[in-house]
């Protein structure tokens, strides 16, 4: 049996209706209305289709689909359904259905699995409201504590284990429901690509070879605040210039990087006080580097640090300088991108193997499993924007090749 089209469409269309911004890209922010909304429309799918609901206290969703062989291992599958602000509505999502049409696939064959098929939704893969990503993925594989749901916090100041006891989720049972890390068989998440490189080439689904990992800072310039006409240009102590100096600096030095891949951003800024008329006293910015290589990231981190050494000396300013996370590249499972490779050629499947940029919960789940990906093209490369687009015949094949490997590894 083939993915059906119209049943994944349906599917995605439905979900996007749970949107605080209609009209204006995809807005579901973890832990709020429109996710909880949408988490109860999946669990409901889920329950449709037979699949035995299991919950945590940070959110995750597991829909479980029994096995011959329950005791043994299972396989995991799925994705997120949180967005970023005024995102699309396919990244994340298109893992979760994917996955979903897979177990409609095999039960309509009267297939059912040595192992059990796990269809799983994370919870916080975006870092759009609490600073930190994968919040659900890194709870499951032991990156976080309780005691770091208390740290992160909203710009409200409400912290993740505040909100999870209002929206009654129980976060005390923490270091209950994750006290010892879950015995996982193998992992396997369908994703769009985020970048056009399959677009580009013609093929409508990649095999990742290896998932880049996030080094995220926080940096504070703390400049002379002063009048825009009073102050000459020789005498100015100005946050925001050392700061875009400090991003020219990052975009330098990662262009001239001889790594396999890397990329260095500066997505967020704020000024202070922000009025036209005032040179900027203070400036706060993320810095976020990637790499396939652990090595070749920090190599870049130390290189920028000397820069700014050098930058806000030069400039009479000073600085502080955070690192909030050091994530280590993942390389995925030898195995399972065998499996993959045989399923396309059995499908008759053109596909291309090739580096994620972008973090996903798989990078985290390599923790504890065999863990790989399957990407499908999005248009132009374009992601995290309401532009976001697919074609959906692309979800299909991946659906397809999804299906294929996970009975695959099931029978294992």
């Amino acid at each position: 049996m083939k993915a059906d089209v119209a049943q994944l469409n349906d599917w995605l269309m439905r979900i996007d209706t749970f949107n605080a911004t209609p009209g204006e890209g995809t807005t579901r922010a973890v832990y709020t209305k429109e996710f909880y909304r949408a988490r109860e429309y999946l669990k409901k799918e889920m329950q449709d289709l037979g699949l035995e609901i299991h919950e945590d206290c940070v959110g995750n969703i597991y829909g479980e689909y029994k096995g011959r062989h329950p005791e043994r291992p299972p396989v995991w599958t799925g994705s997120h359904i949180d967005t970023v602000p005024h995102g699309g509505r396919y990244d994340g999502m298109a893992g979760v259905f994917a996955a979903l049409e897979v177990i409609r696939m095999m039960k309509s064959d009267g297939y059912q699995p040595k192992r059990s098929i796990f269809v799983n939704a994370y919870a916080g893969e975006e870092m759009s409201r609490f600073g930190m990503c994968c919040i659900g993925s890194r709870a499951i594989v032991g990156r976080i504590h309780q005691q770091d749901l208390k740290d992160a916090r909203n710009t409200a100041g409400k912290s993740i284990f505040d909100v999870l006891s209002h929206d009654g989720f129980e976060p005390e049972r923490f270091n209950r429901d994750f006290s010892t890390k879950p015995r996982v068989h193998a992992s396997l998440e369908l994703h769009i690509e985020q970048n056009r490189i399959l677009q580009d080439k013609g093929i409508s689904v990649g095999i990742v070879t290896g998932i880049c990992a996030p080094t995220n800072l926080r940096c504070e310039i703390h400049g002379i605040q002063s009048h825009a006409g009073g102050t000459s240009m020789e005498d100015r102590r100005d946050a925001f210039m050392a700061s875009a100096e400090i991003a020219l600096a990052l975009e330098h030095l990662a262009k001239a990087s001889d790594s396999e891949y890397i990329t260095g951003t500066v997505g967020a800024m704020k000024l202070d006080p922000g009025a036209a008329n005032v040179i900027p006293g203070q400036a706060n910015f993320s810095i976020d580097i990637r790499s396939i290589s652990a090595q070749d990231k920090d190599d870049l981190v130390e290189a920028l640090q000397r820069k700014i050494d050098e930058i806000t000396r030069n400039r009479g300013v000073t600085y502080q300088l955070e690192q909030l996370n050091n994530d280590t590249p993942y390389i995925c499972s030898p195995r399972i991108r065998e499996l993959l490779h045989e399923s396309a050629k059995e499908l008759e499947l053109p596909v291309l193997d090739m580096i994620s940029g972008a973090y996903h919960d798989s990078l985290m789940l390599g923790d504890i499993t065999d863990a790989a990906m399957i990407f499908i093209p999005c248009k132009d490369g374009i992601s995290h924007d309401r532009k976001e687009s697919i074609d959906m015949d692309d979800l299909a094949k991946g659906t397809d090749l999804l299906a294929a490997t996970l009975r695959r590894l099931s029978e294992e």
